[in-house]
């Protein structure tokens, strides 16, 4: 059997379905199965051709599930496809003074104040999260990618004070 090159144009496309914030994740995961199965390597292990075609369309299958499941990396993704952002946008300096004070406070960690910089870390994520919701569903690129360099900020703190 003959194995076609899948529409690798973009993750969306791949899934026959329309490049937006709001998915399903019942109708990513069953389009991911539906891949899956189509895109074994084992069902093309005779035909070297189709086998090469397999591998690289189960890869991508993968990869585009990853993407797609993350409501921060699919947010990303959506910008990197649609959004026309050339200039690199700043955060806004009251956010990189918080940051700023919440790394000083995780230079003078003791256990004393864990849980409550922890909380205060864990509450602007949600916040942060909230915002990247309501931008990537209102198609606000700009703001968007604003909220998603928020979010790697709030993440390396996170990271360094889980080390």
């Amino acid at each position: 059997m003959k194995l076609e090159k899948p529409d690798t144009r973009d993750y969306f496309s791949f899934y026959g379905l329309e490049p937006t914030f709001e998915i399903s994740n019942e109708e990513l995961k069953t389009a991911f199965l539906e891949k899956s199965k189509v895109f074994h390597p084992d069902f093309y292990a005779n035909d070297p051709q189709s086998h090469t075609i397999a591998v690289m369309a189960s890869a991508y299958n993968n990869l585009a599930y990853k993407t797609l499941l993350s409501e921060i990396s699919r947010a990303s993704y959506l910008i990197d496809l649609l959004a026309d952002i050339s200039e690199n946008r700043q955060l806004p300096q009251s956010f990189l003074m918080e940051m700023l004070e919440l790394n000083e406070t995780i230079d003078e960690l003791n256990e004393d104040n864990r849980y409550e910089i922890e909380d205060k870390i864990s509450a602007i994520r949600q916040e942060t999260l909230s915002q990247i919701r309501e931008k990537a569903i209102q198609k606000n690129w700009d703001e968007l990618q604003l909220h998603l360099l928020e979010w790697k900020y709030l993440d390396r703190l996170k990271e360094r004070l889980t080390d």
